[in-house]
């Protein structure tokens, strides 16, 4: 018998972005089956060349441009193993709470989080995972891409999501800019971007999605996070996520992204500066607002360890011969426009 993965609230306050309530964090052992690569995983060859794969199948491949001006995305495989049991009628009238409310969510993280765990073909590795309903930000609102690596450093929060329109533009592969300034149609981070093709308007599930979008009652659509992508990726619920763009009513959103804890040193004389931030606060009245603010901040101040995200990546085998000789035979047997140049850098040494 398989090793199984525990469940528990997360009680994590200081993620950096917008939460839309109560998530879990799911503790994946470290034995059985658990140690080996899950069937949707990243891999990785020199040059920031990256390759998402399920079941032997390349869903996506990325390579960033050593300076960090641009990355390139070639899309794989939409028939790879990877997925979840579909949703149906019964299982979203088995939740029963009003849509949004923090019950609402708290129940379906915990479907979604039974469903990962039980999955045979699971995204889940050894170690800690949160899985917490997300709020959209506006794109204008998030981060540039740092313009060097000197810029990004190891283990950060998850960035915000926004722009999940972007999976209705669904490029075989395109080219982003990294380092631009000033200009207003610039990349940022913690966009949500697709892993396959949207469905047709009229296709069936998405009709009947756009019924639930229009009554309030549309499943959360689930999204994995990338941190040196900085991006958001669909794994669960493509067709949920058109119909709310279709009805044009705002996605219910799950991130999921592994829990990398870093161990805090404790400095006496921080301690001594928050608690005197705490009765300098106290002193204009404790209200319970105040009380329960005033609280948070300390919890966060003392705590003994900063939960941060890290992908984790296989090596990829054969390197980067084995990454190009890839993507160059994906366009054989897969013809696509290309700007030369932009395919010349992508697919070169």
């Amino acid at each position: 018998m398989h090793p199984s993965v525990a469940l528990s609230t997360d009680d994590t306050e200081a993620w950096g972005l917008p939460l839309a309530g109560p998530g879990l964090l799911l503790d994946v052992p470290r034995e059985g089956r658990w140690r080996q690569p899950p069937s949707l995983h990243v891999e990785a060859a020199p040059g920031y060349r990256l390759r998402l794969s399920s079941g032997g199948q390349p869903l996506l491949w990325a390579r960033i441009d050593g300076w960090w001006d641009r990355c390139g995305f070639l899309q794989g495989n939409a028939s790879a193993p990877w997925g979840l049991p579909a949703l149906s009628a019964a299982d979203v009238r088995e939740v029963t709470h009003t849509p949004g409310t923090d019950l609402w969510w708290e129940a379906w993280a915990w479907r979604l989080g039974r469903a990962l765990a039980q999955s045979e073909r699971s995204v889940l590795h050894a170690g800690r995972w949160c899985l917490r309903p997300l709020q959209l930000t506006r794109a204008v609102a998030a981060s540039r891409y740092p313009i060097s690596t000197m810029e990004w450093s190891f283990g950060q929060p998850p960035l915000s999501p926004h722009s999940p329109e972007g999976v209705l533009r669904f490029d075989r592969f395109r080219v982003e800019c990294w380092g631009s300034f000033g200009d207003p149609s610039e990349i940022r981070t913690g966009a949500v971007m697709p892993l396959r093709a949207p469905s047709p308007e009229e296709d069936g599930r998405v009709k009947s999605w756009r019924k639930r979008a229009r009554d309030g009652t549309l499943p959360p659509v689930l999204l994995l996070y990338v941190d040196l992508l900085m991006k958001w990726l669909v794994i669960d619920g493509h067709d949920r996520l058109h119909a709310a763009l279709l009805e044009g009513v705002t996605p219910p959103l799950l991130g999921l992204w592994p829990v990398h804890e870093v161990v805090l040193p404790a400095i006496p004389e921080k301690y001594e500066g928050v608690m005197r931030a705490a009765e300098h606060h106290l002193r204009a009245g404790a209200t319970p607002a105040l009380v329960d603010r005033v609280n948070r901040m300390l919890r966060v101040n003392y705590a003994q360890c900063r939960r941060t995200t890290v992908t984790r990546g296989w090596p990829l085998k054969g390197g980067v011969d084995a990454w190009r000789a890839e993507v160059l035979a994906w366009r054989r047997w897969n013809p696509f426009p290309a700007d030369s140049e932009d395919w010349e850098w992508f697919s070169g040494r």
